[in-house]
């Protein structure tokens, strides 16, 4: 640990010199630099300076090793703002650290087109999977992209116009605040045959027609949506299901016995702060979940070809558990004890089941440990010939459990 308390300073487009006098004092004293290629280019050769390698995380573990020295860090805009301040606050506390931040890019682009930040959702690109954007495709949105590169933008164009978001509005910002500063701002169906800078972000401002796709932030959608092989939570019982396990943020989901991956999906898409753990055996399961979570651009979801309740004690502790499958096993009353056992002193778990043995387990179940028991039933309007008819699916049996001193 150092005796010293380093400098995170981030710098604007206009590099050193464009900082307060106090900030551009503490980058010429100190003894050495950190920071990347482009931060470096004006720091005078009297000063050493280091740029970061391939694996920051390595360079952050020899930074922590400097003593009584005075060490700088260099980062671009605000460091906190989706850079590399938050990988060294997992290194230093903030007795260790001044973080002195310059406007983020967010912050610019946004002045600069009169938009109010707290109206904008964020997403970066940069090193990240292209299709995390997906989710964002929403009407009456606006969203800001963090680019990784000049062929971002072209990218995001085309998926808009597969997506029959052609009405709606983008801005591409390149160079922001440098004397090379450009911004192009047009409606995507006249995006045509475009080039840009590698420096550059993107504002998108959603505007939809009849024919507009787009997977909404709701529970209980289409199974339609879904690749599966009739594994499926169902629509309604979904939207149920969810509703009892009582979605908060930042919370820790196991989901066994994945299926089609629905449950953990659309958690994800209203608790996109979640930490998902899928659990399923079934290889060909496997991929379904993998395709669809391709397909809904989700992110927060640790698919694992493992069995319940083998892989349960390696994984982190849940606050909340749903229990879709493998209780009709001869395993089913040890995945239930082992998730009870594992799950946070104030967790839920729901377990649904539509078998006989299952149902027998759930009643079990619920007089030992009480909590909530229910059957569900979901008929659809079918035509038969000129004639309907109500087709009736599985009865689904569902216990229900919250853990703690609150459990009701």
């Amino acid at each position: 640990m150092t005796n010293r308390k380093i400098q995170l300073i981030g710098l604007g487009a206009g590099g050193i010199e464009s900082l307060p006098t106090g900030h551009k004092e503490l980058i010429l004293s100190a003894d050495i630099i950190f920071g990347a290629e482009r931060h470096l280019e004006d720091i005078p050769k009297n000063i050493s300076k280091k740029s970061w390698s391939k694996n920051i995380r390595n360079d952050l573990k020899k930074i922590k090793k400097i003593k009584n020295k005075k060490i700088c860090i260099l980062a671009t805009g605000d460091p906190l703002f989706y850079g590399v301040g938050n990988l060294v606050m997992e290194f230093f506390s903030t007795d260790e650290v001044d973080i002195l931040p310059s406007p983020s890019i967010l912050s610019l682009c946004c002045a600069k087109i009169g938009q109010n930040i707290k109206d904008v959702d964020v997403v970066s690109l940069h090193g990240r999977d292209f299709n995390s954007i997906i989710r964002y495709l929403q009407p009456n949105g606006k969203l800001f992209v963090l680019s990784h590169d000049k062929n971002t933008p072209i990218k995001i164009i085309k998926l808009l116009k597969d997506f029959n978001f052609e009405r709606s509005l983008i801005y591409i910002f390149e160079n922001v605040g440098r004397d090379d500063e450009k911004i192009t701002k047009k409606i995507i169906k006249d995006c045509h045959n475009f080039n840009f800078t590698n420096l550059n972000s993107i504002f998108i401002d959603f505007r939809t027609s009849k024919d507009t796709n787009f997977y909404p932030n709701s529970i209980g959608l289409s199974d339609l949506l879904y690749k599966n092989d009739g594994q499926i939570t169902k629509s309604e019982i979904r939207a149920i299901t969810i509703s009892k396990l009582e979605p908060l943020n930042r919370s820790v989901i196991w989901d066994i016995g994945g299926g089609s991956g629905s449950i953990s999906i659309e958690w994800s898409k209203i608790t996109n702060d979640a930490k998902i753990y899928t659990i399923e055996q079934n290889k060909r399961r496997i991929g379904y979940i993998r395709e669809n979570i391709k397909r809904f651009g989700i992110q927060n979801i640790t698919l694992l070809h493992e069995s319940a309740p083998d892989i349960l004690e390696m994984l982190e502790k849940p606050d909340r558990i749903f229990i879709g499958g493998g209780l009709s096993s001869d395993k089913g009353d040890k995945i239930i004890n082992k998730s009870l056992e594992c799950l946070t002193k104030t967790g839920i778990i729901v377990a649904n089941g539509v078998t006989a043995e299952t149902e027998n387990l759930l009643i079990g179940m619920y007089k030992v440990f009480g909590g909530e028991l229910s059957k569900y039933s979901v008929s659809n309007l079918k035509k038969i010939g000129k004639l309907h008819a109500w087709d009736q699916q599985m009865h689904v049996t569902q216990w229900k459990y919250m853990k703690g001193p609150n459990a009701r």
